[in-house]
């Protein structure tokens, strides 16, 4: 563990995971499997923090992710992501 803790990692998973929504938007299918792998990479981060629930949470946004790509929604999707972010990057610049 570190001292950037779960709230850090799950933000930037967020992040991630709006830059994989971004790509897929556009087309962009290198960039999409680049950001796919980074937030992967984030969620192991997180996992390694020993909180479960945020790591569930982490496997959720990458379903909502890949559901919203099925059904074309990424634009609601990417709004309901920059939603659930904007507590943690405040809380974060706070911190």
């Amino acid at each position: 563990m570190n001292d950037r803790g779960a709230p850090f990692y799950f933000a930037n998973l967020c992040a991630d995971v709006l830059r994989c929504a971004l790509a897929s938007e556009s087309g962009d299918a290198r960039e999409y499997q680049a950001s796919l792998s980074r937030a992967y990479d984030t969620l192991r981060r997180i996992e390694s923090e020993n909180r479960p629930e945020a790591h569930e949470e982490g496997l959720l946004l990458l379903r909502g992710l890949e559901y919203a790509r099925a059904s074309h929604t990424l634009p609601a999707f990417r709004e309901y992501l920059n939603a659930l972010t904007e507590p943690f990057a405040i809380r974060l610049a706070f911190s």
